[in-house]
């Protein structure tokens, strides 16, 4: 059975409990988002709408919604609503006929969502949540104030991207004419990201939950609102939501056929490839082989923050599938490889995450099986330098020697340079990388990671880093 690509956009505004307060986005935003997800130009799904329905209608359609799905089908399902928690802190979803007093039998649980999502089949499921707790209302703002959604909705095969974090309210638009309203902030960025193209971050085409989220952020703190949308992930593979609309050619989505475009008469047919010389076959072969055999690429979403690093550095883009250990290493090699000077390149990114020894050894390994295999400092250039010198630095820091250490440098930092510094809290490496780079991606962002380093590790350590920078700014 050939994969499907389906959408669920629930959508509460209207309350019957008065202390419910009426919400003026929710079918503006079904409404929009609808017609995005359905264009068959950027997301191709099929789309169901539930708008201000009561609790068992609403319950009754996610359950059937997650229900008898294929393996490969991609779901997404968004609800905006007000969020409603019990004295026990547990979360609950708001609808049309919801009594607080009464939450377990009137509105839908997360825990409620979060099985459903465990039990379905499909392999990967996207949740967009535009609500959070009410209890505290602000003009203009829905919900109240603590969100625990790792904890409740996270799983397998799950991407759940958040309209705030755990202090903040979502807000709706500013215009005031309920005949005519606004799409909340939240959801109004994610329509704006795939009507536009615009959140095809990276420009291969598609745009990922990554994607999404990293544009949405943008948006937000661009407009000066004051919430921040969070992103949970634990996936087997890349979650592609559309196609952008400004990329030169169409991708193909799971459930739908890329489109073929013909050809003018006038334009002559290209020179078939040339054949792989069988040297450089081997040498894909032994390159691949030496991938496949590293630890950390066993994991998915690392061989895909490697791949990102390696394109950034060779100034392509390096697309990996995110299925198969195997075939995304021969994707990384085959990327390096095509570069002139990229298995050089390829070897300092290597070392960036698994360390000088790793990379010393892999190196020794290509040049026993013939060819040149690259110096240390081949390829990359100074920035390259600059980011595995860094991170070295980082890595024997005390701070981030346990993950809850790291998500602390994250947090700090990432207050410091007004965006999102992403770490798992997997692999000690891996985290200092995402840290390191966040930095220097913004122009002083090096001179910001010295202040976190002085908050969090002292005076000496601090000054040692700002010495490491002298010498290599």
């Amino acid at each position: 059975m050939s994969a499907g690509r389906y959408a669920l956009l629930v959508a509460t505004g209207h309350y019957d409990d008065r202390e419910l307060r009426r919400l003026r986005s929710p079918a503006r935003d079904a409404e929009g988002l609808a017609e995005v997800l359905r264009d068959p130009d950027i997301g191709g799904f099929t789309v169901t709408p539930v708008v201000d329905r009561p609790h068992h209608e609403v319950a009754r359609a996610i359950e059937h919604f997650f229900l008898d799905r294929g393996r490969d089908d991609l779901l997404l399902l968004h609800i905006s609503s007000h969020g409603v928690k019990n004295d026990d802190g547990e979360l609950y979803f708001a609808a049309s006929d919801t009594d607080r007093r009464l939450l377990a039998s009137t509105a839908v649980s997360a825990e409620f969502l979060r099985t459903r999502m465990l039990r379905c089949r499909a392999r990967s499921v996207v949740l967009l949540l535009d609500c959070c707790y009410s209890g505290a209302f602000l003009p203009g703002a829905k919900g109240d104030t603590t969100v625990h959604l790792k904890d409740e909705l996270a799983g397998h095969g799950i991407a759940v991207l958040t309209a705030t974090n755990r202090t903040e309210y979502a807000w709706e638009g500013e215009r005031l004419d309920e005949l005519d309203p606004e799409p909340s902030r939240f959801t109004g960025a994610v329509i704006k990201g795939l009507r536009s193209g615009e959140a095809d971050r990276n420009g291969d085409g598609l745009i990922s939950t990554q994607d999404l989220y990293e544009y949405v952020y943008d948006e937000l703190r661009a407009a000066g609102v004051r919430q921040r949308p969070q992103l949970w992930a634990q996936v087997e593979r890349r979650l592609v939501i559309a196609r952008s609309v400004r990329a030169p050619r169409q991708h193909p989505l799971p459930g739908i056929p890329a489109q073929q475009e013909s050809p003018a008469p006038s334009v002559p047919p290209p020179v078939p490839e040339q054949p792989r010389p069988a040297e450089g076959l081997a040498r894909l072969l032994v390159l691949a082989r030496l991938l496949g055999e590293l630890p950390s690429l066993a994991d998915v979403q690392t061989r895909m923050r490697l791949a990102a690093v390696l394109g950034e550095q060779l100034g392509r883009t390096v697309d990996l599938r995110g299925v198969r250990l195997q075939e995304d290493a021969a994707m990384l090699a085959r990327g390096a490889l095509a570069a002139e000077g990229g298995e050089s390149v390829l070897l300092q990114v290597i070392e960036l995450y698994e360390g000088g020894a790793t990379a010393d050894r892999m190196r020794r390994r290509l040049q026993r099986a013939g060819g040149e295999a690259g110096g240390a400092d081949g390829g990359g250039g100074g920035a390259m330098r600059l980011l595995l010198d860094l991170t070295d630095a980082l890595c024997a820091l005390p701070s981030v020697q346990d993950p809850h250490g790291r998500q602390n440098v994250a947090s700090l930092l990432g207050e410091v340079l007004g965006r999102p510094v992403d770490v798992r809290g997997m692999r000690l490496r891996e985290d200092v990388v995402a840290i390191v780079r966040a930095a220097l991606g913004v122009p002083g962002g090096e001179h910001a990671l010295v202040d976190v380093v002085r908050v969090l590790d002292g005076e000496q350590r601090a000054a040692e880093l700002e010495r490491l920078l002298r010498t290599a700014l």
